[in-house]
């Protein structure tokens, strides 16, 4: 087709149009992530921003989500009975069954005052003994207890149905700022160039 210089300035113009077409398609696209916050019906459908309109849906499948794939009651029971752990609440268990012998047991009977230091030391291993074997069980009990009274998936599922959607856009946005921005630069970049290709058909079709 033999381009006219009267058509010069509007082949230019679609590039330029169809950027900004696609910088605002982008632009909207983020922005209805959680605008508008209040439904608007507009016959057809009902317009919402999808953190609003799903925040219930996006709460259960979150909860499903971190209870199967990122942290269960296995990861906590693994913690809770790991030899580590229990390593670290065993010097706990001797400072406070020092304490007690030191202060509390000549409360029991004032003649248990009277006991050797050797004496007093056994007592403390003997008993230390005892804790050592029983904390491992008592923690696995504690583990499936937990289990039985905390579901992790509801625990999660509560909390963000209670979260401010607000606040969730002034987070999302602070850590996702240029990736936002990107999205938006794309949609031009690709608009552009979709323009571009509209002249070149234009011209030589």
């Amino acid at each position: 087709m033999e381009l006219l210089d009267s058509d010069l300035p509007k082949l230019i113009l679609i590039p330029l149009v169809a950027a900004l077409i696609g910088w605002l398609t982008n632009w909207v696209a983020v922005k209805m992530l959680f605008h508008p916050k209040q439904p608007i019906n507009l016959g057809l459908f009902t317009l919402q921003g999808v953190f609003h309109k799903r925040q219930k849906d996006l709460a259960r499948r979150l909860g499903d989500l971190i209870e199967t794939k990122l942290f269960s009651h296995s990861d906590i029971h693994e913690k809770l009975t790991s030899p580590e752990f229990v390593a670290r609440l065993t010097p706990i268990l001797e400072r406070h069954l020092d304490q007690f012998i030191a202060e509390r047991l000549t409360g029991i009977h004032p003649m248990l005052a009277l006991l050797p230091e050797q004496m007093r030391s056994l007592i403390k291993e003997k008993l230390m003994e005892e804790f050592e074997a029983f904390l491992p069980r008592m923690l696995e009990g504690a583990s499936d207890s937990l289990e039985d009274l905390i579901q992790i998936k509801d625990v999660i599922r509560k909390k963000v149905e209670a979260f401010d959607v607000s606040q969730m856009e002034e987070i999302l946005f602070s850590i996702l700022k240029n990736e936002f921005k990107m999205i938006e630069y794309v949609g031009g970049v690709l608009g552009f160039f979709i323009g571009i290709a509209q002249v070149m058909i234009y011209r030589y079709l």
